[in-house]
């Protein structure tokens, strides 16, 4: 099911205010300001970040800085000096910074000192100078390398082919890898609006204990073996079985075979076993470690096969008419067996295999050899699949949900951007027990949005408070000016929670004193393209035709009072099958262009499953490259029109989705492609 409909057909978006409203939104700042707003909010400016006082600065005295700040700070360092080395290198980021310069290696090495010897009240500084350690061109082989061996350290946590894309980038590329590394940590900051990025410093945090735990080797980029890789991924497990794979006495009796028989078998590899309740509820998660070829280097592997010695598998090698192979898997799967889950069910289906076999002395060597090809399959399929996604202390999204778009439009023929959130807290309901028939109650709260802007080089250069449409603030706009320089946009939502206002007063607490409002946070960030190309800036008639960006979401249902929406809508992006995904566009023509020339659009549904979320997306030309399409023909019979059309997703995959709008206008032959991801979600 589709629908296309053309609605208001007038010059101008009817926005809940005045673009000036919406621009003066903007906080003034008396601090140095760059405007970003329109002459009509001339007096709405915005301040560039400046490096707070710290301990270090305040109390400590400057240090003078050598030729290379860098090698200076780990020679104070190797003396015990830790805040000195970290006031010289906050010194030398502050006269570096006044150059335009960086230094990778000063950034790592602040943070890492800083979570290593867990020195909080440097966290928030720690978090600026990291960023501002990867925001430009490397000076030195030595900074190119540390940018590299960052990138394998930050986009690791993404997964390996975001780890092979981002090498060969940093290697032709090291400014492009430096970007990369700081918008994937500015965009996972659970607080944009702070200083403080809490989850880049709990990323550090783990590295510090990965590399005092997990050293068996030093394989992996942080110094650790696997299971520093996986801790930093994914914290810690649940539950841990560690030990030597191997028969006992005992089990070697039962099965009725000798030490002797299992001679140059049994190496006893070690291992570990890590469980997590928390990847894929209600079902386990499970990760084995070892020796691979039971004595070889000590790696997560996809399966306890990895871990038999070679000449266990030998064909030639037999006990009794059965492989020592055979022998082996059931005395690894006993061992493992101790964590339950598939471990558990395969040993429980060895242990019949052998228990069934009476009279016999043995099972026969094609039941064992099915059972063991079964498992081994299973376990390079599961290895196959993507790798979960990481987990955070600071995710927020089991806190809070926040819905945030950012469209570029023209607004009286000049280029604006249209930002707009919708969020909500998500808490469970506090509990009445001295009140039955009304026993759940949701707290009060209140919501507020912030837009935070950044230039090329992903340096904040504003910060704009959203207005809100409704009346709890769940659903605010703004509208801004497309400065050439704005290429990143971040929305931070910040949702005060009040609990229960009459809680029974603790000994020695004031019953009168209400608790503060718990804060939950949550941020969505987007790429900012080229502004649109303005009325009566085009060298042609026919290249003045434009299209905004599209903005997606549903119908909004009658009973709701959300105020005067700007667009047709309620914003998401995250969608049920049973939904109507509404897609809203503009279409800018040139008033030589005005006529009762047709439109035609054609729409492109195309499942992204291959993306990994820290590698760019194609070109949105390819995205429906060789994909089915709806045309459907639009009249525009002025020289704006406005758009939506709603979709029908009950028969696409849950998964992520681009939808991809191709607008051409048939008088002149000209076309503009806009696409917007979204993800549908499994009932």
């Amino acid at each position: 099911m589709i629908a296309l409909r053309r609605v208001r057909p007038t010059p101008a978006l009817a926005f809940p205010l005045a673009p000036a409203a919406f621009l003066a939104a903007l906080e003034p700042n008396p601090a140095t300001a760059t405007p970003i707003a329109s002459p009509a909010a001339a007096h709405a400016t915005v301040a560039l970040p400046r490096l707070p006082a710290t301990p270090a600065t305040a109390a400590t005295p400057q240090i003078p800085i050598a030729d290379d700040p860098y090698e200076r700070g780990l020679a104070l360092l190797g003396d015990d000096r830790v805040e000195d080395a970290l006031a010289l290198w906050i010194a030398a980021r502050d006269s570096l910074a006044e150059l335009g310069d960086q230094d990778a290696r000063i950034a790592t090495a602040f943070i890492r000192v800083v979570t290593e010897d867990e020195l909080v009240r440097y966290e928030e500084i720690a978090s600026v100078v990291f960023l501002w350690g990867f925001s430009g061109n490397p000076a030195g082989e030595a900074a190119r390398e540390e940018i590299l061996a960052e990138g394998r350290r930050t986009f690791t946590i993404a997964d390996s082919a975001a780890v092979e894309y981002w090498e060969g980038v940093g290697r032709e590329d090291p400014a492009a890898l430096a970007q990369a590394i700081k918008r994937f940590w500015i965009e996972r900051d659970p607080t944009p609006a702070t200083l403080l990025n809490e989850r880049l410093i709990e990323h550090w945090r783990r590295i510090a204990f990965a590399r005092r735990n997990f050293r068996y080797n030093n394989f992996s980029p942080y110094g650790t073996d696997d299971r520093g890789t996986f801790y930093i991924r994914y914290g810690s497990p649940d539950r841990v079985t560690r030990g030597n794979l191997g028969p006992s006495g005992a089990d070697l009796r039962e099965r009725r075979v000798t030490i002797d028989d299992l001679s140059g078998y049994d190496v006893a590899p070690q291992y570990e076993l890590w469980r997590y309740a928390n990847m894929h509820p209600p079902d386990f998660t499970y990760f084995l470690f070892g020796n691979t070829d039971g004595t070889g280097p000590f790696h997560h592997v996809e399966g306890p096969h990895r871990l038999l010695p070679p000449s266990a598998r030998l064909v030639s090698a037999s006990i009794d008419g059965v492989r020592p192979q055979h022998f082996m898997e059931l005395f690894y799967y006993q061992d493992l067996a101790r964590m339950g889950g598939p471990y558990g069910l395969r040993y429980a289906e060895l242990d019949r295999l052998w228990v069934t076999s009476w009279p016999r002395p043995r099972p026969t060597e094609g039941s064992l050899e099915a059972a063991s090809r079964r498992f081994i399959a299973d376990d390079e399929f599961a290895a196959r699949q993507p790798p979960p996604p990481p987990i955070s202390e600071f995710d927020d999204r089991p806190r809070s949900a926040l819905s945030a778009q950012a469209a570029r439009i023209l607004d009286e023929g000049l280029p604006r951007i249209l930002v707009m959130a919708v969020s909500s807290p998500i808490w469970l309901p506090s509990t009445h027990p001295d009140s039955i028939g009304a026993s759940l109650a949701l707290e009060a709260w209140t919501a507020s949005h912030t837009v935070i802007v950044r230039d090329r080089a992903l340096a904040e250069i504003a910060r704009a408070g959203m207005l809100a449409v409704d009346g709890p603030g769940h659903l605010s706009t703004l509208l801004l000016r497309h400065e050439p320089g704005i290429r990143h946009l971040s929305v931070s939502a910040r949702h005060d929670v009040q609990d229960d206002p009459d809680p029974v007063a603790s000994p020695g607490q004031d019953a009168s004193e209400p608790e503060p409002p718990r804060r939950l946070p949550g941020h969505e960030s987007f790429a900012v393209g080229a502004p649109l190309l303005a009325v009566g800036d085009s060298p042609s008639p026919e290249a003045s035709f434009e299209a905004s960006d599209l903005v997606v979401g549903i119908a909004p249902r009658p009973e709701l009072d959300l105020g005067e929406l700007p667009v047709p809508l309620l914003p998401a992006t995250r969608f049920w099958r049973a939904d109507l995904l509404r897609v809203y566009f503009e279409l800018y023509r040139a008033e030589a262009l005005a006529g009762p020339g047709p439109v035609e659009v054609r729409i492109h549904l195309t499942p992204v499953s291959r993306a990994s979320p820290a590698i760019p997306l194609p070109a949105a030309e390819e995205l429906y490259l060789e994909t089915a399409a709806i045309v459907v023909p639009v009249e525009s019979p002025s020289t704006r029109g406005e758009h939506f059309f709603d979709l029908d997703l009950r028969n696409e995959l849950p998964g992520l989705l681009h939808v991809v709008v191709e607008i051409t206008d048939r008088a002149t032959g000209v076309t503009r492609v806009r696409a917007t991801p979204v993800r549908l979600l499994e009932n």
